[in-house]
């Protein structure tokens, strides 16, 4: 069994940004990494495995993880690509979903939003 290094909680003496989100199809399920970038031009990578197969919910489910987290600032300009387990070619290995950008930063700034308030 493959042990899966945890890097622990996001530092929070750093803003972050949502700079790419990427798909994968498994079975019935997504997997969605979101890469993140912050102030200091630290990059950090967050996996999760959506419980659903409806990339629009995936995407929903991993919005608010990364909002939640209380120290992901922003997702303006966040890209969303679909991955392929099979390459057939360079151009053709990642595919932008813009459709798919609108809800994650739609469900990204609601879940920011709820985060803000209760923080007042």
């Amino acid at each position: 069994m493959r042990r899966r290094h945890n890097p622990g909680p996001i530092r929070a003496t750093s803003m972050w940004r949502v700079d790419q989100v990427f798909l994968t199809q498994q079975a019935s399920r997504i997997e969605v990494t979101c890469s993140l970038v912050n102030d200091r031009g630290g990059l950090r990578n967050l996996r999760l495995v959506a419980p659903t197969a409806d990339p629009v919910r995936a995407l929903e489910y991993a919005a608010h993880h990364v909002a939640g987290a209380g120290n992901v600032s922003s997702c303006s300009g966040a890209r969303v690509r679909w991955t392929r387990a099979q390459l057939v070619t360079e151009q053709d290995e990642l595919i932008r979903d813009t459709a798919l950008e609108t809800a994650f930063a739609d469900a990204f700034e609601e879940t920011l939003q709820e985060v803000r308030d209760r923080l007042r």
